[in-house]
């Protein structure tokens, strides 16, 4: 993995995630089924942990620059978040946001727009001219985010991921 930079937010700390961190990171994501039965049409699996620490940017990328940020809020221990993100990729000066996953309870209180904002700035004090991610069209709240944290559409495309054939939008913010 990638050296990771520091990220922290008034309603957020980041810290980098380890083999050790495995069993909260998988307790996070059992609580966000919603997520993935919306995006790969089934509940997540027993090791979907394990395949987050080892998954690259996209299907058969090698996960080169990786950074995998578990977020907490400041006084709690327990994952509230997990910020899967990449450096240079796909291209030099581009940071790929490849997951960005918030517990149920955590959500919709500005903590995801401030994760983004403190990665985004970190990203630009790094050399990094925008950030991009691919989100289906089936995630609507998703697609919302994204566009009111200033992504813009940039293409579009049919693949499978999971058990569903889905529309993936690429999107890019520029820094």
């Amino acid at each position: 993995m990638s050296e990771l930079a520091t990220l922290r937010g008034v309603l957020f700390r980041a810290r980098a995630l380890n083999a050790d961190d495995g069993p909260q990171l998988q307790s996070l994501l059992e609580a966000c089924t919603d997520y993935h039965e919306l995006v790969l049409g089934h509940p997540p699996g027993p090791a979907e942990a394990q395949s987050v620490y080892y998954a690259g940017p996209e299907a058969g990328r090698d996960p080169e620059n990786k950074m995998l940020f578990g977020i907490l809020k400041p006084d709690e221990v327990e994952l509230v978040g997990v910020l899967d993100a990449f450096r240079d990729y796909p291209e030099p000066g581009t940071w790929y946001v490849g997951l960005l996953l918030l517990a149920p309870r955590a959500r919709g209180g500005g903590l995801g727009r401030e994760v983004v904002e403190v990665f985004a700035a970190e990203a630009r004090t790094r050399g990094a001219r925008e950030l991009q991610l691919n989100v289906v069209t089936q995630n609507q709240a998703g697609l919302r985010f994204w566009k009111d944290v200033g992504f813009d559409e940039v293409r579009r495309w049919r693949q499978r991921l999971g058990s569903l054939e889905s529309t993936f939008v690429r999107m890019r913010r520029q820094l």
